[in-house]
């Protein structure tokens, strides 16, 4: 077998979409392989090891749910970013349940697409609040650690960006525009069974009550504003284990 850190695997059946994304990420470092249906992408991964494999859902042959369903099977820890020129939420939703990294819509973000690739191998987490000392902070503490830390102040953009990328944690402040906290984790629930949610919450009655309000809806638990960062730290961490273990349990709260 082949092997490189850095190898990134191509599945596309638009000559113009192979070679543009092959230039693009060569230029980023990566070493690229490109092919044009599913069962070769499938051979591919047997016969070379990948970092991140991109992956059209509209492939001839054997689609691209299919083929990521094939690739998944024989190679657990590799990661596929889906893509797609059609809005198919059912499609995103399988995907990302099943343990794409992202659903990407096409025309492509190439500069998200390349942050995600470089990224892709740690825990993503979302953090929503509009307060941006909690956001500075987080990702000052946890980008260094290995996190993929991405932030949005806006709710409606977290579920946006949920609808496309799976996220293992999220954050959420429970007083935030537009819609609270709780509104907020109750939409992102459907859309991200599967994340851990951890509620933000002030020192003030209304914003207690929402918090430990998620928490008996199953979100994880609460932390208090100001942020105690060791405090988190060592939180993601205990999530990051029992997630590896399969073993997801809330602890109690004070």
């Amino acid at each position: 077998m082949v092997t490189s850190t850095k190898r990134i695997l191509i599945v596309d059946d638009e000559t113009h979409m192979r070679t543009t994304l092959s230039d693009i990420l060569s230029d980023e470092g990566f070493d690229v392989d490109t092919v044009a249906d599913g069962l070769t992408a499938v051979a591919m991964c047997e016969s070379h090891e990948y970092s991140v494999v991109l992956l059209d859902v509209r492939v001839p042959g054997i689609d691209g749910v299919e083929t990521f369903r094939r690739i998944r099977r024989r190679h657990e820890d590799l990661r596929v970013v889906m893509m797609s020129a059609y809005g198919r939420d059912e499609l995103k939703q399988t995907a990302l349940e099943e343990g794409a990294v992202a659903f990407l819509s096409k025309p492509l973000d190439i500069e998200n697409v390349i942050d995600l690739i470089h990224d892709v191998h740690g825990t993503a987490l979302l953090v929503v609040s509009d307060d941006m000392d909690v956001c500075q902070s987080v990702r000052t503490l946890l980008k260094p650690q290995g996190y993929r830390v991405t932030m949005s102040c806006s709710p409606y953009d977290a579920l946006e960006l949920a609808e496309q990328i799976h996220f293992d944690v999220i954050l959420i402040d429970v007083l935030l525009p537009e819609m609270n906290g709780l509104e907020l984790y109750l939409s992102l629930r459907k859309l991200a069974p599967g994340a851990v949610v951890v509620m933000l919450s002030n020192s003030g009655a209304e914003s207690e009550q929402l918090a430990r309000k998620a928490i008996h809806n199953t979100a994880y638990t609460l932390l208090h504003k100001p942020l105690d960062l060791p405090q988190l730290g060592r939180l993601l961490s205990r999530i990051t284990r029992q997630r590896v273990s399969h073993a997801i349990k809330k602890p109690a709260l004070n």
